[in-house]
């Protein structure tokens, strides 16, 4: 009779028989059992745009099973949803603001690891790819925008696509592949949905991924060390914490609070909707949503158009190459007054911009 194998310490039952066939346990163990420097400060945005993405995934795919991607019937499906589905408002409130606040924390995220200086060797494709999971974001908040087909939505779209449209040398091939022809038409609500559900978060998946086993591979970066800063797990000097379950506790709390937030601001300010889009009825005061305003009303401010639109496409640029820029080995933010008090004033500037663009 052949002996049967020793299951040691091995769990039984489902998961025993899972972990036979899969040897899971040895990923979740990699992905949990960390140790951080005890002095990473990450004040948790990353965690939060994470958790935000989430919920975006949820709430995007309960509204794809009302929503019809055709100009005749987008209104009226969102109407549908809005009005008669049981808490079908709320499930788009929540998608709506998850939107904003999305943007709001992948940007504070890049400014928190540029001020402590965490894009420094090693971790300059961490920064890279981040630099590109915000722009990604971006486009969420783009192709999504005119989905519900009303006023606000179409000529806020017309808007952007004309501000792409001026883009030198590759302007107006851009904004024909964006509209689908010389309007907004059906075909640009094809695909700009099309984007949204597909091609954006396969994208953004893509990019998450790579991006989080970067930071597994070399920890979090300790604000108070200079370079060569190797990560925390190779160097025996560094005061370290359980990544599980420590940090992993402190994470969940501040996603119940980002939850409580969004459920208080879809009931108090819930989604609206507007009258359905009129191509030949163009309203007053058409303005893009708060985080493309800096951008708009730079180009309003600016009378040369071109600079206008240069300007951004080249803070962008130096913005994904900064790391290969800065090689200072200083981290300390009173030892980086230059990178940090020019990118001080250009948040400054950011701010003041979006705030003009939304009173005037």
């Amino acid at each position: 009779m052949a002996a049967t194998p020793s299951t040691g310490n091995k769990p039984g039952g489902v998961i025993g028989w899972i972990e036979e066939r899969s040897g899971i346990s040895a990923v979740v163990n990699a992905g949990l059992h960390v140790r951080i420097p005890m002095s990473a400060n990450t004040m948790y945005f990353g965690g939060i745009a994470l958790f935000l993405f989430m919920i975006q995934a949820v709430t995007g795919t309960l509204l794809s099973l009302y929503y019809k991607g055709t100009p005749e019937a987008a209104y009226k499906s969102v109407q549908y949803l809005t009005s008669d589905v049981s808490f079908g408002w709320l499930i788009r409130s929540i998608h709506h603001w998850g939107a904003n606040l999305m943007i709001l924390f992948v940007a504070l995220h890049l400014l928190r690891v540029f001020f402590q200086g965490a894009f420094k060797f090693p971790r300059e494709l961490t920064w890279v790819f981040g630099c590109l999971l915000f722009m990604v974001t971006l486009g969420f908040g783009f192709t999504g925008y005119l989905l519900p087909w009303d006023q606000r939505a179409y000529w806020a779209t017309v808007v952007g696509t004309d501000i792409a449209g001026g883009v030198p040398v590759v302007g107006e091939t851009l904004r024909l592949l964006l509209l689908g022809g010389s309007d907004i038409t059906g075909d640009t609500m094809s695909r700009f949905f099309g984007i949204h559900v597909l091609v954006l978060p396969l994208a953004l998946a893509g990019l998450l991924a790579v991006h989080l086993i970067l930071v597994h591979q070399l920890g979090l970066a300790n604000p108070k060390k200079m370079s060569p800063r190797p990560p925390a797990k190779n160097d025996p000097n560094e005061p370290l914490r359980p990544f599980f379950p420590h940090y992993v506790i402190d994470e969940m709390v501040a996603w119940y609070i980002i939850l409580a937030v969004l459920v208080v601001l879809s009931s108090i300010w819930p989604a609206g909707l507007e009258e359905p889009a009129n191509p030949i009825l163009t309203p007053m005061h058409v303005k893009p949503e708060w985080y493309y305003l800096a951008v708009y009303q730079l180009l309003k401010l600016i009378p040369i158009k071109i600079i206008g639109i240069l300007t951004p496409i080249i803070g962008i640029g130096l913005l994904v190459i900064w790391p290969f820029l800065d090689r200072s080995p200083e981290v300390l933010m009173r030892r980086r007054k230059f990178a940090v008090g020019g990118a001080t004033l250009i948040v400054i500037a950011m701010i003041g911009l979006t705030v003009y663009g939304y009173v005037s």
